[in-house]
């Protein structure tokens, strides 16, 4: 693999654990059950890809042993993934959960598409710029409504509304997510 595909699955697998990441994080900030050891090993996988990227970024390559670690952590995050997904009925907490969460994942993502345009002199297209903006309000957005429920305050119907179309949206999509874990693998064969 070229290191422009291999940095491309460093940022697709660090978007999915990103995902798992922030859902863990705002069930334990609006103190819903958490799984500690779920939170605890995403925390550590984004530390150690968090330390990887910035020398892949200079030398272009990964060691063997950097490799084996991160497919080590890619076949961890697909089991990860496998209970990230609710199942109905859906508490509104579970759904804020899946829509922070995505949204921080794909906003990792869309980030890491610039950085890879930067690194590899590539074009990307436009619409990775202007959903700089995007990602930035709507992440905004879910860390107000995190705070809202931590602060115990009653969310208005129209902000649940707003997280209820945005779940029925992802869930819809569910699938796709899925399946694009699957394409994180032949980045590092």
């Amino acid at each position: 693999m070229s290191a422009q595909q291999q940095y491309n699955g460093l940022i697709l697998l660090t978007s999915y654990i990103q995902r798992i990441y922030i859902a863990e994080k705002i069930n334990e900030r609006i103190g819903v059950q958490t799984n500690p050891s779920r939170l605890q090993a995403a925390k550590n996988y984004l530390d150690e890809l968090n330390m990887i990227m910035p020398l892949f970024e200079q030398t272009r390559e990964l060691t063997d042993t950097q490799l084996k670690r991160v497919k080590e952590i890619t076949m961890s995050t697909k089991h990860l993934m496998d209970g990230y997904f609710p199942q109905p009925p859906f508490s509104f907490a579970q759904k804020l959960s899946i829509v922070g969460s995505s949204l921080y994942g794909e906003q990792l993502m869309n980030t890491g598409v610039l950085r890879l345009g930067q690194l590899f002199q590539k074009e990307v297209g436009k619409d990775f710029e202007m959903r700089v903006k995007f990602y930035k309000e709507r992440t905004e957005f879910i860390d107000a409504v995190v705070h809202t429920l931590y602060s115990k305050e009653e969310i208005e119907l129209s902000l649940q509304q707003i997280i209820a179309n945005w779940f029925e949206g992802i869930m819809a999509n569910r699938k796709n997510v899925l399946q694009d874990m699957e394409k994180i693998n032949p980045f590092f064969a």
